[in-house]
């Protein structure tokens, strides 16, 4: 069976993994620049994202409701030389509601963008009892817009959708198109890109302790309703729950952070080496980079000199997807560095029992004695709380397992 996506531009997309990984192998990626070219593909069916999702509606011989409703298309299965469009974004958006567990009864709601999805979301909130809603856009097509530079006068919004790629890759450093002091009881911003897996907008939320969403359940719902519409048969709900966690695994880095010496470059080589992922120790590549130690570098330039050095490598490897990070314990003094490192990365903070630190280190130019480690502790340890996703204490009782890392990150993801 020939399937696959339908787009412009597919450089972003984990499609052909998310459907491979559930029944259809030999899931293709597609790229075209008209729509018409879809038809020089001898297929069975297509997903088509955009800018084609209302362009094909008039190549098509027949809608499903929700298709005819919101005027977009998703999803195209042949059946007897008939093609028959439907829009599965509306399932996948519920199936990420209900995962994670979000409720839009009474509450304001904007919609950032007027394109195809932005349609698709309108018309699932129609009958989930919310206060009001409106699409803040560059430019205003329908009633119910308004544009983005008056976005000061919604101050009462509590949630926020994204529906336009800003943000995505390989665009990950777009400007942001909200500014968050303007939505002070804003309690959930949803971004249904899900490459990055965090964009710049859910970092800035997170900044103001907003609840934050991205899109990778609503792809996997709306895969999982495809296949359903193709192979004709029900899916269970469960592998969607069992996919999502492999996708993070595949695409999502795993970022250590944490004291020096308290064993984040040690826990790096044996993840990579039982995953058999890459692995970069952030200290160890700066030192190949600038042929120089550690010590020489503060030394010869100071402190300042190797942060502008770990700044530049961390500007080289952000947008690698599933590798293993052990960063230098000072890499939470410049927040760009870690603002860089969540767009792909779950921090996890190894938090190491500062009496169980053997600092006879001689290359560690911050540590000459115990008490310089004890001013680390509590210069620091505030900062490595607030940027982790995990914390995983270390000590004798507690020894790092990646059992253990494992169990926190599936307890962080079902939240």
């Amino acid at each position: 069976m020939k399937f696959g996506l339908i787009g412009k531009n597919l450089s972003h997309s984990y499609s052909k993994h998310i459907h491979e990984l559930m029944f259809l192998k030999n899931y293709q990626l597609l790229s075209i620049n008209h729509v018409n070219e879809v038809f020089n593909h001898d297929l069975d069916g297509f997903n088509i994202t955009n800018p084609f999702k209302t362009d094909i509606l008039n190549h098509l011989d027949e809608l499903d409701n929700f298709a005819k409703e919101t005027n977009v298309v998703n999803t195209v299965i042949k059946r007897n030389h008939q093609l028959y469009g439907y829009n599965t974004d509306l399932d996948g958006f519920d199936y990420l509601v209900q995962f994670h567990h979000i409720n839009f009864e009474n509450k304001n709601v904007i919609i950032i963008g007027n394109g195809s999805t932005s349609n698709t979301i309108a018309h699932y909130l129609k009958n989930k009892k919310i206060k009001s809603l409106i699409k803040l856009v560059r430019t205003i097509r329908n009633d119910n817009e308004d544009k983005l530079a008056h976005q000061s006068q919604y101050s009462n919004t509590n949630i926020i959708i994204n529906t336009t790629p800003v943000g995505m890759f390989p665009n990950n450093e777009d400007k942001l198109l909200i500014n968050f002091h303007n939505f002070k009881k804003c309690e959930l911003v949803i971004d249904l890109i899900y490459n990055p897996y965090r964009t710049q907008l859910l970092i800035e939320a997170e900044k103001f302790n907003i609840k934050t969403v991205n899109g990778l359940y609503m792809l996997i719902g709306q895969a999982k309703k495809t296949q359903e519409l193709l192979l004709n048969k029900t899916i269970p709900n469960t592998i969607m729950d069992k996919i999502y966690h492999q996708a993070i695994d595949q695409y999502v880095n795993i970022v250590f952070i944490g004291l020096p010496l308290s064993g984040k470059t040690s826990y790096g080589k044996i993840l990579s080496q039982e995953t058999s992922k890459e692995w970069i120790d952030s200290d160890i590549l700066i030192e190949s980079y600038s042929k120089l130690s550690i010590k020489e570098i503060f030394k010869l330039y100071g402190e300042e000199k190797f942060r502008s050095l770990e700044k530049e490598l961390f500007h080289l490897i952000y947008k690698k997807q599933g590798i293993i990070i052990s960063c230098g314990g000072g890499v939470v003094l410049n927040s760009i560095n870690i603002d860089l490192l969540k767009q792909n990365g779950m921090i996890i903070y190894i938090n190491r029992d500062v009496s169980e630190i053997d600092i006879n280190d001689d290359s560690r130019p911050l540590l000459n004695q115990k008490s310089d480690l004890i001013k680390l502790v509590k210069e620091r340890s505030n900062l490595y709380q607030k940027h982790s996703d995990i914390e995983l204490k270390i000590n004798q009782k507690m020894p790092f397992s990646i059992e253990r890392m494992n169990n926190k990150i599936h307890e962080y993801l079902n939240r």
